[in-house]
């Protein structure tokens, strides 16, 4: 439930709400026109006699039309170092996360062999499926081995769904030697019941849950990020978002 008792932070969001919104949602405007301008087939007499799934057409009347497409098949991405405009966009630790519905989740795992060293790198879910902390195990971890003992850790631009979060739950009471800690930018719908039992249910199969400080995103921005030697200047209100926060969490684990 929402605490009635509003922070600063809260009452200073809820005024800026509809100010970010609406610069967060221009920058997609812009980002989505300028996709569309590079990938967007030619419309003309060749785009009318071959249009594929998709294209643009025109009915008997000549009046412009757009056919249903249908979108590519589910698939979790997985890279070494994420785009910076992604990174800034997608691990701004604001409240009111508007247009942010994927899950960046950056890795690290030691196996406790020293001349493997550290495995290293990022998973993001696109469109509806399987999510990246689910698909993390099968897909960076393919080839467990009980006898090694696993030290992993996320930080992830949201805190798990219920349903990742039982699932994960799941992995650690049945692999012991496994040790995952979490680090999230965002409490992704920490005011709805099953999303606190969520959490509870990791914290008590021995996951350490954790919110981000600013020191973490800097640290994100040198080790995943493809920053080209350049700085990261933290947003307005990161240090007062992660407060806002920690506290939350910290209440839903008591």
């Amino acid at each position: 439930m929402a605490d009635k008792s509003r922070t600063p932070m809260r009452r200073k969001e809820k005024k800026e709400k509809k100010e970010k919104e609406t610069t967060e949602k221009s920058k997609d405007v812009k980002d989505v026109k300028k996709e569309a301008e590079q990938g967007a087939p030619a419309v003309g007499k060749g785009a009318e006699e071959g249009a594929p799934n998709g294209a643009a057409a025109t009915d008997q009347n000549g009046e412009f039309q757009v056919e249903a497409m249908e979108l590519p098949p589910f698939e979790i991405i997985q890279g070494d170092r994420i785009d910076p405009f992604a990174f800034k966009f997608q691990f701004k630790n604001v409240e009111y996360s508007s247009g942010r519905n994927k899950t960046y989740l950056c890795y690290l795992v030691d196996c406790g062999m020293s001349d493997d060293g550290l495995l290293r790198g990022y998973l993001e879910d696109e469109h509806s499926g399987s999510h990246a902390e689910e698909a993390f195990f099968p897909q960076c971890l393919p080839h467990y081995d009980p006898a090694l003992k696993y030290t992993i850790t996320w930080y992830v631009s949201s805190s798990p769904c219920s349903a990742c979060a039982a699932k994960i739950a799941e992995v650690l009471k049945a692999r012991t030697n496994v040790k995952l800690s979490i680090f999230s930018s965002r409490l992704f719908e920490w005011e709805e019941p099953e999303i606190q039992d969520g959490l509870k249910a990791l914290h008590a199969a021995g996951c350490k849950l954790r919110v981000m400080k600013p020191l973490d995103f800097s640290y994100l921005w040198e080790t995943f990020v493809e920053n080209e030697d350049q700085p990261l200047n933290l947003w307005e209100d990161c240090k007062e978002n992660y407060e806002y926060y920690h506290e939350k969490l910290a209440d839903i684990l008591q």
